[in-house]
């Protein structure tokens, strides 16, 4: 009982781990759980103009931000001369000589995000800016006449959607109508008062704020279709049960965050310049397309993800290149776990049907199948022609990899003078398997007879045709690369079927009588 239990747990453990782990990089990551599926991408560039002033020159641009809908996948200049630093919410050039006209472009590749929640980041502050009389006694009139409107928001007509049923979204909707009711004489006061605020969104989030509303404002852009000198949107962003909602200080509506790329927050300088004037910044919008595997590990790469930083995707691509092959191994042996265990299909060994699988992956099936059976055919007539000799047994292994190596290059030599390209390919056959594989099939046709060679036989060959499928199809090579966690659940299942003590499929025939009582 307790080892059945260490079972359940260990099993259990690993299911755990392997799926939530796939889950998190699907949804948080935008990794795919389709081989084929590519995601909308947008390439924001801004072109930065202005004039140096023959000397050194520093500048600082506000970079755009990440959200739960919106990720930087890569960031990148284009300068001459320039040294160019990433910094955490910023990107610094400097040059110790310049003069005259100078333009710099910086570029980002963004995307959305699916299933964005639009949870609050730790990093939100609302809007601090104190008002002065007599624009905080008109805006706490605003503010009176706003909470007694609330009581019959129902009937109101301020309110477009049915949808809308939170009071703190409401609230912010009337606050913003009244604030843009120009013949309310509170209104006109506060809207005097908007010259000491950078823009009217500033002043809009402090009486926000001042009637117990968390906001603040924010520019950016829609990435909804491609332009030319796009401008930054003015926007109100406020907290609603702890997420955020994007209002547009104009209509005084909700407004859609899932394309929307936010660029400055509060009062953030969007351009910084130190030893020039003049300085300019011009934004176009390119969409286009990316494969979403790559697109989630560039994302990874920019939000510092463990699961990247220390993953097969930190590896040189050579490298890579050799796990994708590597991680469909262990379906290998699944396939061959559940056809020795639960069909009870005979095999040459466990790892031979894999190394076969191996080989069929750069012959093809049908070319492997017969180059693999006039090898081993041939090598076993070989084989037993040695066991009159009475050889010991490392002199008659080692004579039966001689015979292999001859018969290699008499199929190679054969085939590329029949004009046969595939018969080259009987070198990616492992020769020392081939050898073992002669031997044992030998030993075993001694001593059981030919039919449990060709059932060991023919079992391999149908377990390493099952695994090529399996190793070849697109769905699970993409499934064991981008989410090798996955494994783990391979592992459990290969644990409980290593557990599993009863009947084999072939065997219910075989044992019927003894299951009826007979």
């Amino acid at each position: 009982m307790k080892q059945r239990l260490q079972l359940i747990i260990i099993v259990t453990t690993l299911v755990v781990v392997g799926l939530s782990s796939a889950i998190y990089k699907h949804y948080s990551l935008g990794f795919s759980f389709l081989p084929s599926e590519s995601i909308r991408t947008w390439t924001v560039e801004s072109a930065i103009t202005f004039t140096a002033n023959d000397g050194p020159v520093e500048m600082i641009f506000n970079l755009p931000n990440t959200s739960d809908n919106i990720a930087v996948l890569d960031m990148s200049s284009i300068d001459s001369g320039y040294t160019f630093e990433l910094m955490e919410n910023q990107a610094k050039w400097s040059r110790e000589q310049a003069k005259g006209a100078q333009k710099i472009f910086f570029r980002a590749t963004v995307s959305s995000l699916k299933g964005g929640q639009d949870l609050v980041p730790s990093s939100f502050k609302p809007y601090a800016r104190e008002l002065k009389e007599p624009a905080t006694t008109a805006a706490n009139n605003i503010i009176a006449e706003v909470e007694k409107r609330l009581e019959n928001r129902t009937n109101s007509p301020l309110i477009k959607s049915d949808t809308i049923k939170s009071e703190t979204i409401t609230k912010a909707i009337y606050l913003l109508t009244a604030l843009n009711n120009t013949e309310s004489p509170d209104t006109n006061v506060l809207i005097s008062e908007a010259k000491f605020f950078p823009t009217k969104a500033n002043l809009a989030a402090t009486v926000l704020n001042k009637a117990g509303i968390k906001a603040r404002p924010v520019r950016g852009i829609n990435l909804v279709r491609d332009q030319n000198n796009a401008s930054l949107d003015t926007y109100i962003e406020i907290v609603d049960n702890n997420k955020l909602v994007l209002l547009n200080p104009t209509t005084a509506q909700p407004e859609s965050r899932e394309t929307f790329l936010s660029w400055q927050i509060d009062d953030e300088p969007l351009l910084d310049l130190i030893g020039g004037s003049g300085g300019k910044v011009a934004i176009s919008i390119l969409g286009g397309r990316m494969a979403a595997e790559r697109a989630a590990v560039l994302h990874g790469h920019q939000s510092g993800s463990v699961l990247i930083d220390f993953s097969i995707y930190s590896l040189p691509i050579k490298d890579q290149n050799t796990f994708k092959l590597l991680l469909l191994i262990p379906i290998g042996a699944l396939v061959v776990v559940v056809l020795r265990n639960l069909i009870g299909i005979p095999t040459s060994g466990t790892f031979m049907p894999i190394l076969i699988a191996l080989v069929f992956l750069q012959t093809k099936l049908i070319a492997g199948l017969v180059l693999f059976i006039t090898v081993v055919g041939v090598g076993l007539v070989l084989r037993s022609y040695l066991s009159h000799l009475n050889l010991l047994l490392v002199p008659r292994i080692s004579a039966v990899l001689v015979f292999v190596i001859i018969i290699y290059v008499a199929i190679s030599v054969g085939s590329h003078k029949l004009g046969i390209a595939g018969g080259m390919q009987v070198t990616f056959f492992p020769m020392i398997i081939i050898s073992w594989t002669i031997e044992r099939m030998s030993v075993l046709w001694e001593e059981e007879g030919p039919r449990d060679v060709f059932k060991q036989g023919g079992g391999s060959l149908f377990a390493a045709s099952l695994i090529y499928f399996a190793m070849s199809n697109s769905y699970l090579k993409h499934l064991t690369f981008s989410f090798p966690e996955l494994l783990l659940v391979v592992l459990a299942i290969i644990i409980m079927i290593g557990s599993y003590s009863g009947y084999r499929l072939t065997e219910l025939r075989r044992f019927e009588p003894l299951a009826r009582g007979e």
